[in-house]
């Protein structure tokens, strides 16, 4: 017989219970009907069951809506089916019930059922038991329900069958990191699109007839000289426009004198490029020879622009900074140098002219875009499983070697060697620096593999269940630790820029921590410091102070650093730690130390410390607890 369903407040509901051994994954349901509305779809959903009757909780993924057009009717007989095929496997536990509810906003649907008494159309037996063992419910609301004695929704219940002979493997991979921009100086009928991160304003510093130019880029993870680096929307930040029209083979065009205000446009000359000077014209960058007003012996489509026509009134912008034209700056820079935690060099074919009151400039405008590696040497994964019992699911990291700040390491690889198992969603503490590479990397230097992954291993000994991931919000955090190394000039680019541990500010080391002016009530003669630290061979700890004399009237913000024991070490050797566990003690003494031996400071008022913590793999950072600093009158 047929069942009839009015509108979307008078729903179907019929229960059902889980008799599989550990749970079912349900794929898909099949439902049987007579007639259906040729404009309104209906749909299913698989929810919990409350005191016997569907509840509200619909389970995730269930939800699934089918159009009218692919419906099937069967009017007679009640045999051919209709299939609702869940987007993700939805699971359903042993022993429990639930319900199937289909619901539509039309009265036109009708749905076969099924009455204990009544014949069955299909092969004419008398219908004598429930297969379901549930209860067939009508609502007028999705909210209260009446149960319907005897009768049962006719229905197809289909799980998943999953292999479980041999586990399978999930890899999951990074995405192009970085935001993404489109830049216009690419071909005439597309922009370019590039990824990474926008850069503080006016992060290039161009130094007179240098070819390096310096790049200030802050945490740009790319600590060997063998990265890539693509650098976008360099502009000189000066435009005129077009006087007259011109078609794409023009080799001459003229500059608007109303904008210029006479016989040259401000700014606009020759580069040192052959004495050519870079105009950009919408998409398209040129060339040519400049006289007043005039442009001619144009070089069209220069870089990997496309030569087009531009109208009058067309804003032409100077492409070339300092003299130096903006094509060998705006483009993928295959090697970089003089790197620095927070900066870096390119080299230019163009020597640029700085002129007036210094040597430098610092250019690009507020909108310089510029890849980036992410470094890290901690990292937590975020992501979503379900297990389930005889199911097991193990992962193992697959990540690609960075070099630190400070390091020699190698960076871009990628061996089965650097795998390791890791437990998911905990922190993983790296031995060595990893990094997730910018795609211009992965592209140039790691043929075009992702640099990180993770590989989930997924077995069952049930045919009917599986470990389940959720793919939707699956991430990663990493953590980079900030740490350098800088003992003298030639650690730092210029060497001019170097500013010494004991200056008043501007040291260059990275990790360093100094504390307050500490005021004195009574005068001290020494200082002692002490802690606790976790510190390996290739990390360093370097311990400064300075003070007041009671009988000096100095800015004490303006004095310098002194080092402890000559070079900032303690008083007595220290082994360095044997594990992440082992923390040494470490002591400094000015002035008379403990054993009587040394010589006082003279009185002193005001006093800082200043903690230097050095190293060159960043996966293995000075670490310091218990901190004490005495102040002593001996």
């Amino acid at each position: 017989m047929a069942q009839g369903l009015s509108t979307a407040v008078q729903p179907l509901g019929q229960t059902f219970k889980v008799s599989q051994v550990g749970g079912a994954f349900l794929t898909e349901v099949d439902l049987f009907f007579a007639y259906k509305d040729e404009n309104i779809p209906v749909f299913v959903e698989i929810r919990n069951v409350v005191a016997g009757a569907p509840g509200q909780r619909v389970l995730p993924h269930s939800r699934k809506v089918v159009e009218p057009a692919n419906v099937n009717l069967d009017e007679d007989n009640g045999t051919v089916p209709t299939s609702f095929t869940f987007d993700s496997p939805v699971y359903v536990q042993e022993g429990q019930e639930y319900a199937i509810v289909v619901m539509t906003k039309s009265q036109s649907y009708r749905i076969w059922t099924a009455q204990m008494g009544e014949l069955d159309i299909a092969s004419g037996a008398v219908v004598s038991s429930q297969p379901a063992l549930g209860v067939l419910y009508k609502s007028s609301n999705d909210s209260a329900w009446t149960p319907v004695q005897n009768e049962d929704l006719k229905f197809t219940l289909r799980r998943a069958d999953f292999a479980y002979a041999t586990p399978a493997d999930v890899d999951l991979e990074n995405e192009i990191i970085g935001n993404s921009i489109t830049y216009s100086d690419n071909t005439a009928d597309s922009l370019g699109t590039a990824y990474g991160r926008r850069l503080k304003s006016n992060p290039l510093i161009l130094t007179n007839s240098s070819t390096d130019m310096k790049v200030k880029h802050i945490d740009h993870g790319m600590y060997s000289t063998g990265n890539n680096v693509e650098i976008r929307n360099v502009s000189s930040g000066l435009s005129t426009t077009l006087n007259g029209a011109i078609t794409d083979t023009a080799t001459s065009l003229v500059l608007d004198p109303t904008v210029a205000g006479g016989s040259s446009v401000t700014g606009f000359e020759a580069s040192n490029e052959s004495s050519k000077i870079y105009l950009k014209i919408n998409n398209e960058i040129m060339k040519g020879t400049l006289s007043s007003l005039n442009v001619t012996s144009i070089t069209r489509a220069q870089g990997s622009t496309s030569a087009a026509a531009h109208g009058d009134n067309s804003t032409i912008e100077l492409y070339q900074v300092n003299k130096t034209p903006l094509t060998e700056i705006n483009k993928i820079h295959t090697a970089i140098s003089n790197i620095g935690i927070d900066s870096y060099t390119v080299t230019l074919t163009t020597a640029p002219t700085v002129s007036g009151s210094g040597t430098v400039n610092e250019v690009g405008g507020n909108f310089v875009f510029a890849s980036e590696n992410y470094r890290y040497e901690t990292i937590r994964t975020s992501i979503q499983t379900l297990d389930l019992p005889g199911t097991s699911l193990n992962a193992v990291l697959k990540g690609t070697t960075g070099t630190s700040p400070s390091g020699t390491e190698t960076s871009f690889s990628k061996l089965v060697a650097n795998e390791r198992a890791i437990v998911l969603n905990s922190n993983i503490d790296l031995d060595t620096t990893n990094i997730v590479a910018s795609q211009i990397n992965e592209t140039n230097e790691m043929s075009s593999n992702k640099s990180l992954g993770i590989k989930l291993r997924i077995s069952t000994n049930n045919s009917a269940i599986s470990p389940v991931i959720d793919l939707d919000r699956a991430s990663v955090i990493t953590v980079a630790n900030r740490i350098n190394n800088i003992d003298s000039s030639s650690d730092v680019y210029p060497t001019t820029d170097y500013n010494a541990s004991t200056e008043p500010d501007g040291d260059q080391n990275a990790a360093i921590y100094i504390t307050k002016k500490v005021a004195l009530e009574n005068p001290a003669t020494s200082l002692k410091v002490a802690f606790a630290a976790n510190k390996v061979a290739s990390a360093d700890i370097k311990v400064l102070f300075k003070i007041l004399r009671s009988d000096e009237s100095f800015d004490f913000e303006e004095l310098g650093y002194e080092f402890f024991n000559t070079d900032g070490s303690p008083d007595a050797t220290v082994n360095s730690s044997l594990n992440i566990g082992d923390f040494q003690d470490y002591t400094y003494s000015a002035g008379i130390k403990d054993d009587g031996i040394g010589e006082a400071l003279g009185e002193f008022s005001q006093f800082a410390i200043k903690i230097v913590m050095q190293g060159t793999n960043a996966a293995a950072p000075p670490r310091i607890k218990d901190l004490r600093i005495i102040a002593l009158a001996t």
